[in-house]
């Protein structure tokens, strides 16, 4: 996993199954990489075909610290499962669905 610096923000992969407690070191280094930046946070969604919730649940906390520092987290390239999950769950209040 890769922590990608832009002109526009962080860019990040997200990997076809995300599960929040095998990832810790993939959630580290994005934590590592927002105190580092003042900039946004994109997901690139594209791989993904399952977000459990303890991931979700992890990447909603990001999404809240940064509302709180006027930054935001974006989910790019959602397959239509993902993005048809994330707006039953009023996700995409926290989170926007790009």
């Amino acid at each position: 996993m890769e922590v990608l610096r832009t002109d526009r923000g962080l860019e990040v992969k997200i990997p076809p199954l995300l599960r929040g407690m095998s990832s810790r070191e993939y959630f580290q280094e994005i934590e590592q990489g927002m105190k580092d930046s003042g900039s946004d946070l994109y997901f690139d969604c594209s791989a993904a075909t399952l977000i459990d919730s303890t991931a979700l649940g992890k990447i909603i906390f990001i999404a809240k610290e940064l509302q709180r520092n006027k930054r935001r987290v974006v989910f790019e390239s959602c397959p239509p499962a993902i993005k048809d999950f994330l707006t039953k769950l009023k996700v995409d209040k926290i989170i926007d669905i790009a």
